[in-house]
């Protein structure tokens, strides 16, 4: 079952429907470093790799949380599940700057992303679902490393409930 990996305060900030869109740009363990679609329905997979307050606004810290997914160190809890809406890749700093109310990284984050390689970052506008029950997945090493995709060896149903957006484009 294919897998996006994001930091586990962005998952949140989906998850509450205060975030609608993921801005990527491939992770160092990416084919040709480059971040690639690879499928329009797929889990959200909460990580702690990468992730830090200080990449994050601090208006939103209050509201998001990463110990929800991370109570046991060797499982992640699974609790939603996203589909793409809409897919493109923005190579326009001042378009890029205008998605900041949407999502919850600092615009240095953003920056950093959309300059690095190549001026151009990818847009992921995402309709997020709250799975009808919550499922613990076993860590294991393949899914390790920076990499946004992966294959959870898991089966769970994409069956849930809508999250209210309450940022729309």
């Amino acid at each position: 079952m294919l897998a996006f990996k994001e930091w586990s305060y962005i998952v949140t900030a989906l998850g509450k429907g205060k975030q609608s869109i993921i801005l990527r740009k491939g992770g160092i363990s990416e084919e040709k470093g480059d971040f690639e679609l690879k499928g329009r329905d797929f889990l959200l997979f909460p990580t702690l790799f990468h992730q830090a307050d200080q990449m994050v606004k601090p208006s939103w810290l209050p509201f998001l949380t990463s110990e929800q997914y991370h109570e046991q160190a060797e499982k992640v809890r699974i609790k939603y599940f996203a589909k793409v809406v809409d897919s493109q890749v923005l190579t326009d700093w001042e378009k890029v700057k205008k998605l900041d109310a949407f999502h919850g990284w600092k615009e240095e984050i953003i920056k950093e992303r959309f300059t690095r390689w190549e001026n151009k970052i990818q847009l992921l506008v995402v309709q997020v679902f709250e799975l009808g029950a919550a499922q613990d997945v076993l860590l294991k090493p393949e899914y390790e490393g920076c990499k946004s995709w992966i294959e959870v060896q898991d089966h769970i149903d994409l069956i849930g409930r809508p999250v209210v957006n309450r940022n729309i484009i």
